[in-house]
């Protein structure tokens, strides 16, 4: 990858030409959905004055705002999905392919479960998986892949989120055979219980914790393997450092695992990190943030010199 040099020049060629046909789809879909909502309340406002007989005709007027309100639903998902589909297109997939022109973008693809679950980065068993934005690529001879996920689960207390944010999958070396797990101190993936290893926890192989000696590290994160001799080669000081400023520069509860021959990553993020801005495009810096969320995987990669274990 190319150095990026020139962020005005892509944004004046490549994105300013489409921000005002986005941004008219964006108002398109917003008018439809005021319509919608005043023919929904309008609807609901005309059956209880009837109700009430405060307005014998109100039947025929609610049918009637009724329906305006169902074409309103109609054209409020058409405008609105087309703005989206449109912005991925023109804004998300210009700045991958701009940042790195043999990168393959999907917009409604996703990292898949098989690849979660042998992360091992977050057991909880989980009963609802989604996720977008996948796009993969070669680079510092890594093959890689990524998507935003969301995992969560429901049960009698609600809905429980378990991972929201990137996720990603480096291929690294194909001799390696176990699985070492880099977990948040205190958030080691262990059950506590047998009711939990086997009803509310995905599977593990069995671990032991690995010292690494390296005092800062110990303080945020916990490491345990299957294979101590990978374990020490994969975590040396410089990966351990690496780790630590990734996790101080995006201030954020990172966590890593290298199982069978794959490097996992999963940044957690409470916002949707590659949708539209609900107030539109027009401003440059939202285009900026876009860019360097994908910038992030690149540097990641790099940071953490995976092609040393290839």
């Amino acid at each position: 990858m190319e150095p990026v040099k020139d962020f005005e020049s892509f944004y004046t060629i490549k994105i300013l030409p489409f921000l005002d046909e986005l941004d008219n789809e964006r108002s398109s879909a917003y008018n439809w959905k005021k319509f919608t909502l005043f023919t929904g309340a309008g609807a609901i406002a005309c059956f209880f004055l009837n109700f009430l007989k405060i307005f014998p005709s109100g039947t025929i007027l609610a049918v009637a705002m009724l329906l305006m309100c169902i074409t309103g639903v109609f054209f409020w998902t058409k405008y609105n999905d087309r703005y989206i589909d449109d912005f991925k297109e023109k804004i998300i997939g210009q700045i991958i392919t701009y940042i790195y022109p043999s990168a393959v973008y999907k917009p409604m693809g996703f990292v898949s479960k098989k690849e979660y679950k042998a992360s091992g980065l977050y057991r909880r068993r989980f009963t609802d998986f989604d996720g977008d934005d996948y796009w993969q690529c070669n680079y510092n001879g890594i093959a890689f892949h990524c998507s935003e996920i969301n995992s969560w689960y429901q049960d009698m207390a609600g809905k429980q989120n378990i991972f929201k944010g990137l996720f990603f999958v480096a291929n690294i070396n194909n001799s390696f055979s176990g699985g070492t797990y880099i977990w948040l101190k205190g958030k080691a993936q262990l059950a506590s219980s047998l009711a939990d290893e086997h009803y509310r926890m995905l599977p593990l192989p069995n671990v032991h914790r690995v010292n690494t000696g390296h005092m800062e590290f110990n303080k945020h994160y916990s490491v345990y393997t299957t294979n101590s001799d990978e374990a020490s080669l994969i975590l040396n000081y410089n990966m351990l450092d690496h780790i630590l400023l990734i996790k101080t520069k995006l201030q954020s509860d990172i966590s890593f695992s290298f199982v069978k021959g794959k490097c996992y990553i999963a940044v957690p993020f409470e916002e949707n990190l590659l949708e539209p801005d609900k107030n539109g495009l027009l401003d440059k810096q939202e285009i900026k943030n876009y860019f360097y969320t994908i910038l992030l995987v690149f540097n990641i990669i790099r940071k953490l010199e995976l092609n040393r274990l290839t």
